[in-house]
């Protein structure tokens, strides 16, 4: 890599590289260049914007077959598969990969991070958008691009909330997966109190009244669990999850610890609104 001394450092301090990493024995990341197969990369990824996507998807998986430890060739996939296929899901884990080979790469958090907001994972969204604000040049396009769409997260996501920071609804997010993990892993107990605490923060969370309710019904605690999802249902009429379940847990017994047959599914509970609100932004 060739920094700037005076350019603010890769690794995220906030110091200047001169007075940072460049001064330690060991640099801080060495990523290998190829500029020939950049350059062929480039010209698919051309190729995608300007509507020839299909064939150049099929040129950028043989060049991944081919590199498959090279950044940009995972990075390009990825593209190809917003751009073109519309599977941001299906994207993820080649702008994962990106950034895990060299993790200064801007691009690839950015376009991770959009890709992150598509499947409704908001945590993920921002910690990419801050990092690709991190590697890119503080004064570039890139860099303000990923300013905002941290604005765009903070608005739609605090909108009606009661969180009063991004960082807060974030927390409260990474809670609410591992408390649907410990409820996937039948660790009722542990995923109840995590539940509860949710809604403590966030009382107008109709996924976590929803799910509290499984985790009742998981404890043999009946009544707890219909009350649940009669919350659930008042916050949202038309919650499918809690309509399903409601019959179900109406004819457990109380004190007999039951999980509706149609199992715990995974359901994210605003991919909807983001989808309908955001429109994939990708660098010029």
């Amino acid at each position: 890599m060739n920094i700037d001394p005076y350019e603010p450092c890769p690794c995220g301090s906030g110091r200047k590289f001169k007075f940072c990493c460049r001064g330690k024995s060991e640099p801080p990341f060495i990523a290998e260049l190829r500029p020939g197969l950049d350059r062929e990369l480039d010209e698919l990824l051309r190729q995608v914007e300007i509507g020839a996507g299909k064939e150049a998807g099929s040129k950028i998986s043989s060049l991944l077959r081919a590199h498959p430890d090279y950044h940009v060739t995972h990075y390009a996939m990825g593209v190809y598969l917003v751009a073109v296929e519309e599977d941001p899901r299906e994207a993820l884990p080649y702008f994962e990969k990106a950034v895990e080979i060299f993790p200064y790469f801007a691009e690839a958090h950015f376009n991770l991070g959009n890709a992150a907001m598509k499947t409704g994972d908001v945590p993920k969204a921002v910690a990419s958008f801050r990092a690709a604000q991190r590697y890119s040049r503080a004064d570039g396009g890139l860099a303000e691009m990923a300013r905002d769409q941290l604005r765009f997260l903070e608005e739609i996501t605090l909108k009606g909330s009661p969180f009063k920071s991004l960082d807060a609804y974030v927390a409260n997010a990474k809670l609410f997966e591992a408390a649907f993990q410990c409820l996937k892993d039948s660790k009722f107990d542990q995923a109840a109190q995590m539940f509860e605490r949710i809604i403590n923060e966030n009382p107008r969370h109709v996924q976590s009244h929803g799910n509290l309710a499984l985790a009742y019904a998981g404890l043999g605690r009946k009544a707890a669990a219909l009350e649940s999802l009669a919350r659930a249902l008042q916050l949202d009429p038309e919650y499918e999850p809690a309509l399903a379940n409601r019959g179900l847990i109406a004819a457990m017994r109380e004190g007999e610890p039951s999980i509706p047959a149609a199992g715990i599914q995974e359901i994210h509970y605003y991919l909807e609104r983001l989808h309908s609100k955001h429109r994939l932004k990708t660098p010029g």
